[in-house]
């Protein structure tokens, strides 16, 4: 087993992971009457036959629970107007986001899941599988429906900062 870091090596690490540009999205699931979500860019797709998306989840956070509670995920990719629900979904998780998800306007997925209105794309998921990745859950779910827009741009993440793609 590996031996943990301390602060200065996970700090580092952070350091480093940031030169790897990503796009963000937000990861909900639906548990009973508790909507959770969060914003995430640990996200790939691992398979198109069958299609296949990974969600890599902090064990500690709300949307953890919620996933595994209801066995599905949603993940909405953020267009670049929407900055304000991706700062908002990354805040640790209190009462009143549980409560309020934001203030963002959403619709029920097909697993029951939240999607979020004006994302660029979304990716309903049953659960499938899930491993253990550290302080992390690797959670792999089959999608069961998804969609897109093509009048948006994609919101991005590189060097710890939101950016936009110059086309």
């Amino acid at each position: 087993m590996a031996t943990p870091f301390d602060e200065a090596e996970r700090r580092r690490m952070r350091d480093l992971m940031a030169h790897f540009a990503t796009g963000v999205t937000v990861v909900a699931a639906r548990h009973g009457p508790l909507l959770a979500g969060m914003t995430a860019n640990a996200i790939a797709s691992i398979s198109i036959d069958p299609p296949i998306l990974m969600a890599s989840i902090a064990r500690k956070a709300e949307t953890h629970g919620a996933i595994i509670g209801s066995h599905a995920f949603a993940v909405s990719v953020l267009a670049e107007d929407q900055r304000e629900l991706a700062d908002c979904f990354a805040q640790p998780t209190t009462a009143t986001k549980l409560t309020r998800f934001c203030d963002a306007p959403w619709h029920e997925a097909e697993t029951g899941s939240p999607i979020l209105e004006g994302a660029l794309a979304y990716f309903d998921c049953r659960l499938t599988e899930r491993h253990d990745g550290g302080d992390h859950t690797i959670f792999l779910g089959e999608i069961v429906a998804a969609g897109y827009r093509e009048d948006a741009a994609p919101l991005l993440w590189y060097g710890s900062a939101y950016h936009r793609l110059v086309r």
